[in-house]
């Protein structure tokens, strides 16, 4: 059964029940305790053995409930219902977990749009912006790289914002998109509707990270890590503009499982996520939010795609605060990548832990603004900077599509290869920084396409 795009429900009775990507304070994220279920809202409805039993619409119905949205793969239904129909739910035969339909919200540390005075002359016989791609570089994209392999053959699911097709650094690679996202929610007051719809990005941050994965050699002004690889642009983000005037982009977490296990079900090879949020498994449905995250990328990884995760923002050891999980970077089948600056140090917006940290990769820092920070496509039907084709920015955002674009690298080279062997791959090949070994901080070092590339196979 295929989700109701045409279904309404209102996100200000949500609120409170936001796990947010929070400003690096370095502080806990306030606790998304549901102190307003009254109003009723939307459900996640998982069963066991990842299965939904056939009679489980007539089930959800008599309680109370009315499905929206299924996910069979993963035995997950979304549900609209009053408050009180998690305590009736979990009497349903076969129901394991009841919980809120979580929403989360962008944020970045930082952004800039290009300035002209720092365009570089006469770079390659054109205006490319390649001599600010400094994070580019560092994760080994150059023409050394791109000489043993671009990454053709291989796709990268961007699930985020959606993507720009028309930009001239994405269309030479750009594959398809989906639409995984429903415009018609309530906003709350004083918020307006920025998206228009369709897979489109109307916020800028999907064609961004796009950009880092894939930016064509052969037009445009930035190069990505795999400058052949094709983009399968998965929309589960909405632009938005607040009651304070902030340009952002929301996504409920039903759009997002259902686009991890569309993604892997279309046979991507990597699936990309820069976002994330907050799941509290001693807050009552924290339980369903986490564990139909854990089933999505788990089955994902079955079907042979890659998962990379951004780590988040909030500058956080992730193993001290259980049993509060970052998620999807917080699962043990996503790689969860953490951001470093310029000079290798971990950003200081960076989470970080033993528990998750895999590789590292260059998210910026704002040590020497913009040019400390990350540059790459963006979508000029932005609301925030409105017809800005390029812009700098930093986050643990900007750090992922480089490993998803190493891995994408390593995918093309190595047809048949698994997740595990590209995981494992990025793993032995990574640049160490930091102290010698593994680290909370720094996990098993910088990613490195060059190092990945040619490396012994014996080493795999």
């Amino acid at each position: 059964m295929q989700g109701n795009k045409t279904r309404a429900f209102t996100l200000l009775s949500w609120l409170v029940l936001t796990a947010l990507l929070v400003t690096s304070l370095g502080v806990m994220p306030a606790s998304a305790q549901p102190t307003n279920l009254g109003a009723g809202g939307e459900y996640i409805v998982l069963f066991a053995n990842s299965s939904i039993p056939a009679r489980a619409a007539a089930q959800v119905q008599a309680a109370g409930g009315t499905i929206v949205n299924e996910v069979p793969q993963i035995g997950m239904l979304v549900v609209t219902a009053d408050a009180d129909f998690p305590a009736r739910a979990r009497h349903i035969s076969g129901v394991s977990e009841v919980g809120p339909n979580v929403m989360l919200t962008l944020d970045l540390p930082a952004e800039r749009i290009v300035r002209d005075d720092l365009l570089v002359e006469g770079i390659e016989d054109n205006d490319l912006y390649v001599a600010y791609q400094w994070d580019i570089r560092r994760v080994g994209g150059d023409a050394d790289t791109w000489a043993i392999q671009k990454g053709g053959g291989a796709t990268v699911a961007v699930l985020d914002t959606g993507v720009f097709a028309a930009h001239p650094d994405i269309a030479p690679n750009y594959a398809y998109g989906k639409d995984l996202v429903d415009i018609t929610i309530e906003l709350p007051p004083g918020w307006i509707m920025w998206d228009q719809g369709g897979p489109q990005d109307y916020n800028g941050h999907g064609t961004h990270v796009a950009g880092s994965i894939a930016g064509a050699i052969t037009s445009g002004r930035i190069i990505g890590v795999a400058p052949e690889a094709s983009i399968a642009n998965y929309k589960v983000m909405i632009a938005v503009i607040t009651d304070e005037n902030i340009a952002t982009g929301i996504g409920f977490q039903s759009w997002i499982v259902d686009g991890i296990v569309t993604a892997a079900d279309d046979g991507v090879d990597v699936i990309n996520m820069s976002l994330g949020g907050w799941r509290y498994m001693n807050e009552p449905g924290g339980a369903a939010a986490y564990v139909s995250y854990v089933r999505a990328t788990q089955y994902a990884r079955q079907q042979g795609t890659l998962v990379v995760a951004s780590s988040g923002n909030s500058a956080l050891d992730l193993t001290a605060i259980r049993p509060v999980f970052h998620v999807p970077s917080g699962t043990p089948a996503a790689m969860s990548i953490n951001a470093t600056g310029p000079d290798d140090s971990l950003a200081f917006y960076s989470n970080y832990g033993a528990s998750e940290t895999r590789v590292v990769a260059p998210g910026g820092d704002i040590s020497n603004m913009p040019l400390s920070m990350c540059l790459s496509a963006y979508s000029p039907l932005n609301a925030w900077a409105p017809g800005a084709g390029w812009v700098f920015s930093i986050g643990t955002s900007m750090a992922a599509p480089k490993v998803a674009g190493v891995a994408a690298l390593i995918y093309a080279q190595n047809p048949g290869i698994s997740p595990a062997q590209v995981e494992a791959l990025l793993v032995q090949t990574a640049d160490p920084v930091g102290d010698p070994g593994f680290s909370a901080e720094f996990g098993h070092g910088m990613v490195h396409a060059y190092r990945a590339l040619t490396a012994d196979r014996s080493t795999r």
